[in-house]
């Protein structure tokens, strides 16, 4: 029986995870048959809200105590918490019914969700394609029907490209408003603010319901007031695969928003903010460290070289080749960018750029990604493909992404972006959006194709 938007039970999850789930790669960890035992024992229960009896999933950086919060990393793969985070509980409270902990990259830092511990998470329109990352297991599982949603996190696309990827929904959520708890590894305090959580789902009216749920104890911050009153087309200075971007999209924003649409808006390049995203990183590289204490500095530079170099092949797996390669990135970022306050003017310049569309009522259109999925283990070699994503982290924007059409057979993906606060204007928006764009149903096209 189906619970207001949700259509999906645990049973036909459960049965779409034991045939696909393997070959996908979309959990890092499962409990099948506690889900079913639960789900039995809620439909004797009176409706708790309305996720009472939905499976979902958690990306695996969520603390839980039931099952190991390994954040994709061999070194943490039998690392059980003491304690459940806030975002297991306020879902379990509500009665939805935990299916798994989904795959996602080592650390959670790549824009693939392949790691030592959970394999790689594959594409569904295209297995030999990755699922996008560090969010891929999430998309992946709800695009093939494993599950009804999941909770991710978003510090440079980690939601957004997934769901791009892998044709679903996916909403970051401001940091300031929805500050993150519960999260493993712990993020330092210079960067973590670029962090987002939020939901994935199939459809608008799915996320809604979730955030219905999960508002009362996870949005403590403040909102940011907004009106809108237009919207403005971001279009990269690198168009990467999607030359075309601007003149696609402009009538159906035209459709979807009144008011002015702005096609020349006063926000850097693209690449401009793309080198400011990385110079955070490099610069705040002695934060890092000490965010997982099982490995010293010394180990840590000892390991990079050695997945860079060897790849795992003689069994040395502390990092994954995939993450090894951007903490060698960073390392070396380092000792370009050692003035860290000079970093942060200029990502403080970034994000000033946006609210000050945001206190004229306009919010960003923009491209999830200007290119398709790359290949299993191709991530790091187009370092533009997180590129249209990095504005939004640097701007704490609230962040929706949702399909529009396609590259070739692969799904493409849009961004709306708004000030912390304004997911419920975004939602509304897309209604319009995707009422105009008539984008192509992943449940139908997938979900219930052939075995």
């Amino acid at each position: 029986m189906s619970i207001g938007p949700f259509k999906l039970t645990v049973e036909e999850a459960v049965a779409e995870v034991r045939a696909r789930g393997a070959k996908l790669g979309t959990y890092v960890s499962t409990r099948l048959e506690a889900a079913l035992e639960d789900a039995e024992a809620r439909s004797r229960e009176k409706r708790r809200s309305v996720l009472h009896r939905v499976p979902y999933g958690l990306k695996d950086e969520w603390e839980t105590i039931a099952l190991p919060t390994t954040a994709g990393s061999w070194r943490h793969r039998h690392r059980r918490p003491h304690v459940d985070s806030r975002v297991f509980t306020t879902f379990r409270d509500a009665g939805a019914v935990l299916v798994g902990k989904t795959n996602l990259s080592d650390m959670g830092l790549v824009a693939e969700s392949t790691s030592w511990v959970g394999g790689a998470c594959r594409n569904p329109h295209d297995p030999s394609r990755s699922a996008g990352g560090s969010s891929g297991g999430a998309a992946c599982a709800i695009a093939a029907g494993m599950q009804a949603f999941d909770w991710g996190t978003d510090i440079g696309g980690s939601i957004r490209i997934p769901a791009a990827f892998c044709g679903i929904l996916g909403l970051r959520l401001s940091s300031s408003c929805w500050p993150i708890e519960g999260l493993f590894p712990r993020l330092p305090a210079g960067i973590g603010w670029m962090c987002g959580q939020g939901p994935l789902a199939r459809t608008t009216d799915e996320l809604r319901a979730v955030l219905d749920v999960a508002r009362p104890t996870l949005r403590t911050g403040p909102v940011r007031p907004f009106e809108l009153s237009g919207a403005v087309i971001y279009a990269p200075d690198h168009a990467g695969q999607w030359a075309g971007f601007a003149d696609e999209v402009r009538p159906h924003v035209r459709r979807s928003v009144d008011g002015d649409i702005v096609m020349n808006p006063q926000l850097p390049p693209m690449s401009k903010v793309r080198s400011t995203y990385g110079a955070m990183w490099a610069s705040h590289f002695e934060e890092l460290l000490p965010c997982d204490e099982s490995i010293s500095l010394r180990d840590a530079i000892g390991a990079v070289a050695s997945a860079v170099v060897f790849r795992g092949r003689f069994g040395d797996r502390r990092f994954h080749p995939l993450t090894a390669e951007l903490l060698g990135l960073i390392v070396l970022g380092r000792a370009i960018y050692r003035d860290r306050t000079a970093v942060l003017d200029e990502a403080l310049k970034v994000k000033s750029a946006f609210e000050a569309l945001w206190d004229r009522g306009l919010l960003v259109v923009s491209p999830v990604s200007c290119y398709p999925p790359p290949r299993i283990g191709e991530t790091n070699r187009n370092m533009r493909l997180a590129e249209c994503c990095m504005p939004g982290n640097i701007a704490d924007a609230t962040c929706l992404a949702l399909p529009f059409g396609r590259f070739g057979h692969l799904p493409r993906g849009i961004q709306l972006m708004g000030p912390p606060g304004s997911e419920e204007i975004l939602l509304d928006v897309a209604d319009w959006f995707l009422a105009s764009s008539a984008p192509p149903s992943v449940h139908r096209d997938f979900a219930h194709s052939p075995k």
